[in-house]
């Protein structure tokens, strides 16, 4: 136990100075609305707030929370062609059960049209298949919201398993580096102090779904400044998140709600892909209300996936 708490230590001394200049060179380029001004004026910690938006959890949290309390789910699933012509769809609602420490999602209605599927059953499309797992678990299970570690383990398992979560990470932590994707991991720290250079980043003060919110948003650069001369045209792949905006509610820093599109193209991954996700609280739990995704993914080996699905959640339970 001792060891492993010097390694951690260790990891997090080494990673400290990483983080602050981060820190520092995003505050340094910052755009400052008016409403932010004035509360620096009054007391407002602008660094303070930057160290919780980097470290923030409270969205993966939501997420977590989908798999722990009673709920209902609606859902629709549809799958489009090039010409934007609906090939397949899938409706399901359901009703997340808890038993003591275990939990179990019951379907009541379920209704599918067109290819979905394989003759074995199995889901044509591997974003659909990642749809399913990820949203929609199977049999009764151990319940659980703890968040171990801020940083989420890729399933290497198998080639599924892997982009499986990676769209986990893509969708639950956006701006946190995934090492394994080739030629695109390393280009979604939203915070590297070499990727900063290419951001626009502004916070803002507004209203969303009732909550008053600090609005940080992150928009990749049409130009970028190369320190000589005037800035030089931005190429589309030195950045993967192409905007991003969250709303965090300005008492406890919950994310209220977030929006943002990620793209690339090259030989080895394709995908253009449009994420909104809008959260509330229900007896001090953060939990989904909506989540809203519409992607264009060409995986390596697999025919181009044009995909849709949008979940609701109600009737939430987070009562002791």
């Amino acid at each position: 136990m001792r060891m492993r708490s010097l390694r951690s230590f260790s990891l997090l001394l080494a990673f400290l100075p990483s983080l602050l200049r981060a820190q520092e060179e995003v505050i340094r380029q910052i755009q400052l609305g008016d409403l932010v001004v004035k509360a620096q004026t009054e007391g407002f910690d602008l660094e303070g707030f930057m160290q919780q938006v980097m470290k923030d959890t409270t969205f993966y949290h939501a997420f977590l929370n989908t798999r722990y309390f009673p709920h209902v789910v609606r859902s629709v699933l549809s799958v489009r062609n090039k010409k934007e012509l609906e090939t397949a769809t899938l409706f399901r609602r359901g009703r997340l059960m808890r038993d003591g420490r275990f939990a179990e999602l019951v379907l009541d209605t379920v209704s599918e049209k067109g290819r979905l599927r394989e003759r074995d059953g199995d889901m044509r499309y591997l974003t659909a298949e990642m749809y399913d797992d990820v949203f929609f678990p199977k049999g009764r299970y151990v319940a659980s919201n703890r968040i171990a570690d801020r940083t989420l383990e890729l399933d290497r398992s198998s080639r599924f398993e892997k982009y499986k979560s990676e769209l986990k990470k893509f969708m639950f932590n956006p701006g946190q580096e995934i090492a394994s994707v080739p030629m695109v991991g390393d280009k979604l720290d939203l915070f590297d102090p070499e990727l900063t250079p290419h951001y626009d980043y502004r916070l803002d003060s507004d209203y969303r779904s009732g909550h008053s919110c600090w609005v940080f948003t992150a928009t990749a650069k049409d130009t970028v400044n190369t320190g000589s001369g005037p800035g030089a045209r931005a190429d589309e792949d030195d950045t993967v998140i192409k905007r991003m905006v969250t709303w965090f509610d300005d008492v406890d820093m919950k994310v209220v709600a977030r929006e943002y599109r990620i793209a690339h193209a090259s030989l080895f991954l394709d995908f253009d892909i449009t994420i909104r996700v809008d959260n509330t609280v229900v007896n001090g739990e953060l939990v989904p209300v909506r989540v809203d995704y519409d992607g264009d993914w060409d995986i390596p080996f697999k025919s181009r996936e044009i995909v849709r699905f949008r979940l609701d959640y109600d009737n939430w339970i987070t009562a002791p």
